[in-house]
């Protein structure tokens, strides 16, 4: 299934697991569901083989998944796990559940926003990185930090497409373009 597909299956499936449990009051307690639910899956990718085998039939899927699931989980995301089951998209689930996860943020009025960093944070740096971010955008804010050697030191911080990138490998980059063009500048001028 091509990549636009699966984004859309995924955006349909969450938006109205969304709804339901919006209507139910019901949001942190499905986002949990799908969070252990998507742990158990990625734990145990044989039992995910099996609810994706086409040799099962759906019905039995459906019947498989609400007895492993059914004093696990609540009655909603029980029934929205059968209604996968049987339509043979339970390999969705996790991009079901960042999705729906997105949409618990932005009802929430949660910012996500993205850190990325040279090494691990020492403590209380995270917090107060957390802070002044929180305090720069005056809005609440879901912080996520990736470590990446690459970067030098610095950091580069992301919110959905925009991004500051103050990191070390960035300003170098930047100061060996300029030292380069102004070289060639210069040397344009002696011809």
């Amino acid at each position: 299934m091509a990549r636009n597909a699966k984004h859309i299956v995924h955006e349909i499936y969450s938006d109205v697991m969304f709804e339901l449990a919006q209507e139910a009051g019901l949001i942190d307690q499905v986002m949990d569901d799908l969070g252990a639910i998507g742990g158990i899956l990625q734990d145990e990718p044989e039992f995910l083989s099996l609810l994706t085998l086409s040799e099962v039939k759906p019905a039995e899927k459906a019947q498989i998944v609400r007895r492993v699931f059914k004093d696990r989980v609540n009655g909603l995301t029980l029934d929205f796990l059968c209604v996968l089951a049987k339509r043979n998209r339970m390999n969705f689930l996790h991009g079901i559940g960042q999705r729906y996860q997105t949409l618990s943020d932005e009802h929430k009025h949660l910012h996500r926003i993205e850190v990325t960093l040279a090494k691990e944070p020492q403590d209380g740096e995270l917090e107060r990185i957390r802070s002044d971010i929180r305090d720069a955008i005056n809005a609440e804010i879901k912080l996520s930090v990736t470590v990446d050697p690459d970067i030098i030191g610095g950091i580069v911080i992301r919110k959905g497409d925009l991004m500051i990138d103050n990191s070390v490998r960035t300003i170098l980059d930047r100061t060996v373009d300029a030292v380069v063009e102004r070289a060639k500048q210069i040397e344009n001028q002696k011809d």
